[in-house]
């Protein structure tokens, strides 16, 4: 499974999906996790919705800390689903708690 993550440092949550300057995306599997690229955008915000959406093709959830409506319905469409975070909650740790379920499907 691949994960991507709207942020600024690649160590935590703390963007928009749709302003973000950067989009994160692990791969996370039983065994653990790995970085796989990291996406980044201009400041200008010249880059639209439709290229972070590329950026991310493949992934199957994406963490920001708030999606419009209409970005919620494109990554839906996609295949993605849109979660929230708290600005600043760190992204190993929300790393963590999916590895963990990959090991047991029916841990909360």
């Amino acid at each position: 499974m691949f994960i991507a993550f709207a942020t600024s440092d690649a160590v935590h949550v703390d963007q928009q999906f749709r302003r973000a300057s950067s989009l994160a995306v692990y791969e996370v599997t039983s065994s653990g996790h790995r970085l796989d690229r990291v996406c980044s955008f201009p400041s200008d915000r010249s880059v639209k919705t439709e290229e972070r959406l590329e950026a991310i093709q493949g992934t199957s959830i994406v963490y920001g800390v708030a999606f419009g409506p209409s970005s919620v319905l494109r990554l839906f469409q996609r295949g993605i689903r849109a979660a929230t975070a708290p600005a600043g909650t760190r992204i190993d740790a929300v790393l963590a708690r999916h590895v963990e379920g990959r090991r047991d499907p029916l841990a909360p």
